[in-house]
């Protein structure tokens, strides 16, 4: 190796004496041998993102930019916009929101996306509402009755029904989007959760949508399960947000909301984590170890978006930025598009002890690809890769890795492709070898591919 920045890729019979000095912090693990169904790019998506183009679909974004990285799903609402909502001035504050909804949705569904919608948004919560008008005020539901009928039957007419998933309410637990009672906010959901199956029963329902993640001592998440249980208000698709360390990671969030669904004896259904990533943790290095994480637990993921105005509307999430010359993709969008290339079948991982490095690995044929990377930390790690077998390899011998790297360097700036650290012979033994990763700061992610 040709710098102590680079990987170090040994075999664990001889990397003994080396690691007197680089000693890992923990390791994660990649088991070939379990597959867990084929490669789905869960973390594909981001909320807003795609620039308004009156009602229709976007055309300022080279389209390679989306479909390199196999773009799932988005999440809009027509949020800060000089239009202001529904709430603020009826339906000439509305109007402008939702065009501005049609076009995200027919911009999503070029590509081949789910559009996720945000009522709120439209409602005139997010962010500026304060104390103004919700719905259920003083137990008057007549607004919020007028809106649904004029949303519902605007979806209908503009066909916007195919790949359309209803989002209730966005974080209804912090006060910023609902800053009226709890319980206000539990008849709200019900009540909504009634007129969208009653008026549009072809639509995909997702909630809470809460800013916090599930925890068995988080009283809104027991009586919202509670509510919905009591009413048969179940949506199609339960979810959540996972950002900041402070609202750990779904090693830890799926658990407990196991836990509390058994509780209330509510039914398993898919999940999205339709936002993931505080504004630290979008880099190469973090956006792996969510990849690994969101994968590991079969959840969809959409990356949160920290623009405001008309930087919301536009970047994908911060993946891509815009110049005079038009958009370029960052290091992390590479980072992405090379996640889209590990097609093939899914295997087991396990993340390392403290939860602060993860893995994502498949399979194709006789060769694996793996990506890795640490959750805001600069720490080595390393990944114990078990199950050569599987790639019809010797249970020890040697073998060929490729290691490349995904370089950061900000939101507006081209890193270009990942780097290629070449090609090293690796000795393993007992079916199982061990890769030290190494970076040289707390946002470079790792890709290692194995009998190139």
């Amino acid at each position: 190796m040709k710098s102590s920045a680079w990987p170090l890729i040994w075999a664990a019979r001889i990397a003994g004496a080396l690691r007197v000095r680089q000693t890992p912090q923990g390791s994660a693990s990649v088991d070939l041998t379990q597959r867990t169904g084929p490669a789905e790019f869960l973390a594909s998506g981001f909320i807003y993102g795609f620039p308004d183009n009156g009602v229709e679909a976007d055309t300022s974004i080279p389209e390679n930019l989306v479909t390199d990285i196999k773009f799932r799903a988005s999440r809009a609402g027509g949020a800060q916009l000089p239009a202001p909502g529904w709430a603020v001035d009826g339906y000439d504050g509305y109007v402008g929101r939702f065009n501005s909804t049609l076009s995200n949705y027919r911009t999503t569904r070029k590509y081949g996306g789910d559009f996720i919608l945000l009522p709120h948004d439209l409602w005139g919560a997010d962010g500026g509402l304060g104390d103004g008008t919700y719905p259920g005020d003083d137990g008057d539901w007549t607004m919020m009755e007028e809106f649904y009928a004029q949303l519902t039957k605007d979806l209908r007419d503009n066909d916007m029904l195919p790949g359309l998933v209803f989002d209730l309410w966005n974080e209804p637990d912090i006060d910023i989007f609902w800053s009226k009672p709890w319980e206000q906010y539990l008849e709200y959901y019900v009540r909504a959760h009634e007129i969208v199956r009653r008026e549009l029963p072809e639509v995909v329902i997702s909630g809470p949508s809460s800013a916090g993640s599930p925890n068995l001592s988080a009283d809104k998440w027991d009586t919202w399960m509670a509510a919905i249980a009591e009413n048969d208000a179940i949506p199609d698709i339960y979810s959540w947000h996972q950002i900041g360390t402070w609202e750990r990671e779904p090693d830890s969030t799926i658990p407990d909301f196991n836990a509390l669904r058994a509780r209330h004896g509510l039914p398993e259904r898919p999940i999205d984590v339709n936002e993931y990533a505080w504004p630290d943790e979008q880099n190469p290095a973090t956006s792996a170890w969510y990849i690994s994480q969101l994968e590991r637990h079969n959840l969809r993921g959409l990356r949160a978006n920290w623009g405001s105005g008309s930087d919301l509307h536009d970047t994908m999430g911060d993946l891509i930025f815009r110049t005079a010359d038009g958009y370029l993709p960052n290091g992390e969008w590479h980072m992405y598009w090379y996640y889209a290339e590990m097609t093939g079948d899914r295997v087991a991982t396990t993340a390392s002890s403290d939860l602060l490095f993860d893995a994502f690995g498949i399979v194709a044929g006789n060769v694996a690809k793996i990506l890795a990377g640490t959750r805001t930390v600069q720490s080595a790690y390393e990944i114990k890769v078990s199950g050569l077998s599987a790639l019809d390899l010797p249970t020890e011998g040697s073998v060929r890795v490729r290691t490349l790297r995904f370089d950061w360097e900000g939101n507006e700036s081209d890193t270009g492709g990942p780097t290629d650290l070449g090609l090293s012979d690796v000795g393993y033994s007992d079916d199982t070898l061990v890769l030290l990763l190494s970076p040289p700061d707390n946002s470079t992610a790792y890709a290692y591919e194995i009998n190139v």
